[in-house]
């Protein structure tokens, strides 16, 4: 991974960390998020790559160092959250470890973070976060925690609920509004900036909820189940063996056996299966893994649920050799260090010519030639127009709104009439 990064002038990076990357350094700039840059995220990545940029000091190389590193103990600190939540569900050490190293059975994994941002990776940490603090005693911080889940990614709202859920069912009152509480000053906080310094919270409405709410993906189901085995490829039994987890969690809970978890672990359960909902039939570009991540995270618990369950030692050794081999491949192998293969899914560092050029500006009459997002940012450009980017999603939705669509990100009255007009 280190080699990856630092092993050039210019590191390969992923399209994606080059949005979030670009965004966050052309705040520092000046420059204001949803009116002088279209993007259907919520606010908290940019503002996230925002900070990171003044640390760097507006320099572009170093912020792509230091989105590395927090992508990596991200990451980790990921696998640390599963293996404990695992642990305080059935107090196995055997499967709280298996449910850690669960998290590797995706190729890519570990790798991925070497490419720079990606906000799958901060959901999954903050929504991890915010159910492990809750558990522990601290229901100010884990509201907080889960409001921070949904500022990287809509659909991370189940974070949020789930916490919510958790207080109601302790019956604590005081737990209750303390976890509410934490949930809405987080979110004021992270839309003051939006709303006072940026001025722009009739654009982030168009792009952040209307937007996801009108322009949406058509992939067939079939296409997903196949995306998702290529992904995983020698793996994808160990995703079959984390569902049945996920369903032993929901017999568990529905008749309260205790075998090898009780009732209150009703999260997990909710959790697996709403991200499995949105894998299957909402949000999946089947051409890039990181969409399973969150969904990842449930399922490697659902792996340490089946590992509990096996009281015979010899079946623990089974199972225990198996991840390990499957582990070897992935990480050592092919997967992260690619001793033997070449990473899989990695971007090379594409020459900088090749990306002076956009081909998805050729769809739209309105926007006319743009560079690639990534020689935008390696340039340090300052775009005079919003529509820089040019994701699937935004030409989509360029193509819906015609004609009102042009050069500036639209407010929200603009966007009901062309939507109107349609």
């Amino acid at each position: 991974m280190f080699d990856i990064t630092l092993g050039s002038a210019r590191p390969p990076m992923t399209p994606d960390a080059g949005i979030f990357q670009h965004i966050g350094w052309f705040l520092t700039r000046g420059a204001r998020l949803y009116a002088d840059a279209w993007e259907v995220k919520p606010p908290l990545s940019f503002e996230t790559t925002g900070i990171l940029a003044l640390l760097a000091g507006g320099d572009v190389y170093l912020l792509h160092l230091l989105s590395v590193l927090l992508m990596m103990v991200v990451a980790c600190s990921i696998v640390g959250l599963v293996a404990a939540l695992v642990w305080h569900s059935t107090r196995d050490r055997f499967a709280a470890s298996i449910a850690g190293f669960s998290m590797f059975l995706l190729p890519g994994f570990l790798v991925r973070p070497a490419y720079g941002f990606k906000a799958k990776y901060m959901v999954l940490f903050a929504g991890l976060v915010a159910i492990y603090a809750y558990t522990r005693g601290y229901p100010a911080l884990s509201g907080a925690a889960a409001a921070a889940s949904v500022g990287y990614w809509q659909a991370a709202i189940i974070f949020p609920c789930l916490v919510v859920g958790m207080a109601l069912r302790d019956g604590d009152r005081t737990n209750l509004v303390r976890t509410v509480a934490g949930g809405v000053a987080f979110t004021a906080a992270m839309l003051l900036p939006v709303y006072l310094l940026w001025n722009s919270t009739s654009e982030m409405l168009v792009q952040a909820v209307l937007v996801p709410l009108t322009v949406g993906e058509s992939t067939p189901l079939l296409n997903r189940l196949a995306g998702g085995v290529i992904h995983f490829k020698w793996a994808s039994p160990f995703v079959l063996l984390g569902a049945a987890g996920l369903v032993r969690v929901a017999v568990d809970v529905l008749t309260d056996r205790n075998d090898p978890i009780g009732r209150d672990e009703w999260w997990i359960l909710a959790g697996g299966a709403w991200f499995g909902f949105f894998i299957l039939f909402v949000d999946f570009e089947v051409g890039g893994y990181t969409d399973l991540i969150p969904c990842l995270g449930f399922l490697a618990i659902g792996v340490g649920v089946v590992a509990a369950r096996l009281d015979d030692a010899r079946r623990r050794r089974y199972l225990g050799g198996a991840i390990a081999a499957v582990l070897v491949v992935n990480i050592v192998l092919l997967g992260s260090l690619g001793l033997v293969f070449s990473p899989v899914e990695t971007p090379g560092p594409v020459p900088m010519e090749d990306l002076q050029t956009n081909d998805r500006a050729e769809e739209v009459e309105a926007v006319g030639s743009v560079p690639e997002v990534r020689y935008i940012y390696w340039n340090r450009i300052e775009p005079s127009t919003c529509h820089y980017r040019l994701s699937v999603m935004e030409v989509q939705w360029l193509e819906k709104t015609k004609p009102y669509s042009g050069q500036s990100c639209m407010d929200f009255a603009t966007a009901r009439k062309a939507l109107g007009s349609g």
